[in-house]
């Protein structure tokens, strides 16, 4: 099983919007899909609560936790709740647990897809340790583009520390990105120049249709409208990329 974490410091940079779209969309490939809400604030555990599981976000990060794969739409959710933030005051033991409980379900599912908070607590130190792969879809203005890399920095860090050095960072993801303001499309050249080879192939324009499609708690491109529809295409084009290179990694065809 990949355990795909979408991980940014920074809130507003999209990450509900692309976790909640990548796990519909690799459910409709025929995957069977765990999408963990870690972020308290539970936008992801809203969106897909026709999916809730019998364990919540919470619940794995304690030793020993089991984890059952719901219904038939290929999507099973771990549910955030407010007891999520007292994983951050509780024992640093949780940060191996999580990864621990995702390994003993490793046989229910294809991929693992987990939401974090817009914080670095142990929260996101456990799923960063849990990971197969992190994905950072970035917002191009100043303070984001600047905070590139403090981001680098701690998935390195994490991966030092706790031996996860064969964790794969897909890259930065740029996401919200308003096409028509000369400000972003200079933040998305200044990006390339200076980290090119961190930066994912692809981004996330920003549309109205997104809003809509969280809002009916579907996936974008199953919307009518024409903005929405041109959002589907854009947003499936970068999740199939993201699906290209895990397939890769799992035949061994990986390119660097």
């Amino acid at each position: 099983m990949n355990t795909l974490v979408i991980n940014n410091q920074k809130g507003g940079v999209g990450k509900t919007t692309l976790a909640v779209h990548l796990a519909w969309f690799m459910a409709e490939s025929g995957r069977r899909v765990l999408m963990i809400d870690a972020d308290a604030q539970g936008n992801a555990t809203d969106t897909l609560k026709r999916h809730v599981g019998e364990t919540s976000a919470a619940g794995l990060f304690q030793t020993g936790a089991r984890i059952v794969a719901s219904g038939d739409s290929g999507i099973t959710l771990a549910p955030a709740d407010s007891s999520l933030t007292d994983v951050d005051r509780g024992s640093a033991a949780a940060v191996m647990t999580l990864q621990q409980n995702l390994v003993a379900a490793a046989e229910l599912f294809d991929i693992c897809v987990i939401d974090t908070p817009p914080s670095l607590g142990l929260r996101s130190v456990a799923c960063l340790v849990a990971a197969s792969h992190v994905l950072a879809p970035i917002y191009l203005e100043d303070y984001s583009v600047k905070g590139v890399k403090g981001l680098l920095q701690t998935v390195i860090g994490v991966q030092r520390r706790y031996g996860r050095e064969g964790m794969t960072f897909l890259g930065l993801l740029p996401s919200n990105f308003n096409t028509k303001s000369p400000r972003q499309r200079s933040h998305l050249e200044q990006l390339l120049r200076e980290a090119g080879k961190y930066v994912f192939p692809g981004h996330i324009v920003a549309r109205d249709g997104y809003a809509e499609a969280v809002a009916e708690r579907v996936p974008v491109w199953s919307l009518k409208r024409r903005s929405a529809q041109e959002a589907g295409r854009e947003i499936r084009a970068v999740l199939a990329k993201i699906e290209e290179r895990l397939d890769e990694e799992m035949t061994g065809d990986a390119r660097p």
